[in-house]
């Protein structure tokens, strides 16, 4: 259930130096396992340069089953940035940041790192084509197997941590967003929801999305984001890779010959739209899309003058190139709070 809570590659190198941070050599984590309030960087055995940040909880204990999200940063960023993107300007002790709310909440989280090209620019294959109809960054182009990739992630994150198989989440940003979909087509075995954030499902766009279960996903996405539109087209902010993003309507909507996620989980197709807060001082306001009879819950947040940011985070560059952050709310609560809600069947 949902509560309201009141409260691209290559990118230039201004994107990539504000969402890129310090990168951390991963260490064996089976043979140096993090403990309770750990932050550990762990290596991915087969996958060279592709680490991931590992935090426990303070109350973590061993012979118990933690919930895990998985939290993938945006198109020219890395691990070390995708936090930071989620709280109020990048200030990590903020209790909004996605981090610090998955603490509170007693869950795992990761931060793994896509692939980078050779500026050291990371992104995901979450789907595109190669003519270039459709945007399709770096990792897409070299068609890096990013599936092979999260199973891996997975299956070392399960074998150095305490893991709840049944509770396992992905969410992301922008490109993380998009690849958070295609998780959803294609490891829903596997992922009790997911929870992309300014991204939409790129993947369906060229391929067949067809997940093996109904999938819960909760979209958030600004109205105003010149970065990936929320109509979908060119990008107009800091891209420099042509090609067209797809549309978040369709992506959770669709239509019989081009289904989104509310037709995959045998929703009613007539959406059901309520306000859930309004910022006068921003000049936001958000809107949940959801959907009555559906198999496995699916919701859209739309933010009217919100633009390719995190509700709750990080203004990390001008309004004026990426659009304005919305105070309305906090996405990371409202992902957390998503997720506590599901579970694999």
């Amino acid at each position: 259930m949902l509560h309201p809570v009141v409260s691209s590659t290559p990118a230039l190198l201004a994107l990539a130096l504000t969402l890129t941070g310090c990168q951390g050599r991963g260490v064996d984590c089976h043979r140096r396992p993090p403990t309770a309030g750990d932050e550990a960087v762990c290596r991915v055995p087969a996958w060279r340069d592709r680490d991931y940040i590992l935090r426990l909880p303070a109350s973590y204990d061993p012979g118990q089953r933690y919930p895990l999200i998985v939290a993938l940063h945006g198109g020219g960023g890395d691990k070390e940035g995708a936090n930071p993107l989620t709280c109020e300007d990048g200030d990590e002790a903020s209790p909004h940041c996605l981090s610090q709310v998955a603490e509170r909440e007693g869950y795992i989280i990761a931060y793994p790192d896509g692939t980078a090209n050779s500026l050291g620019f990371r992104t995901w294959n979450q789907g595109g084509t190669a003519d270039g109809a459709l945007q399709c960054p770096y990792a897409c182009e070299q068609g890096i197997d990013d599936i092979a990739y999260f199973k891996a992630l997975l299956d070392d994150i399960e074998a150095v941590a305490s893991v709840d198989p049944r509770r396992i989440y992905a969410t992301g940003f922008s490109n993380g967003g998009g690849m958070s979909h295609r998780l959803a087509c294609e490891l829903s075995d596997r992922l009790a929801a997911v929870a992309p954030v300014s991204g939409a499902n790129q993947f369906a766009g060229a391929a067949d999305c067809a997940p093996a279960r109904p999938v819960p996903i909760l979209a958030i996405h600004g109205r105003d984001d010149p970065c990936w539109p929320y109509d979908g087209g060119e990008g107009t902010c800091l891209s420099v890779q042509e090609g067209n993003y797809v549309a978040v309507e369709p992506s959770m909507i669709g239509s019989a010959d081009a289904p989104g996620w509310a037709l995959r989980n045998g929703c009613d197709p007539a959406p059901i739209v309520a306000p859930i807060a309004d910022n006068a001082d921003d000049g936001t306001s958000a809107t949940l899309t959801s959907f009555a009879g559906c198999t496995a819950e699916t919701a859209l947040i739309a933010v009217d003058g919100a633009g390719h940011t995190w509700p709750g985070g990080d203004q990390y560059l001008a309004v004026d190139k990426i659009g304005a952050v919305s105070r309305d709310f906090s996405a990371s609560e409202q992902i957390v709070a998503f997720f506590t809600d599901q579970t694999l069947p």
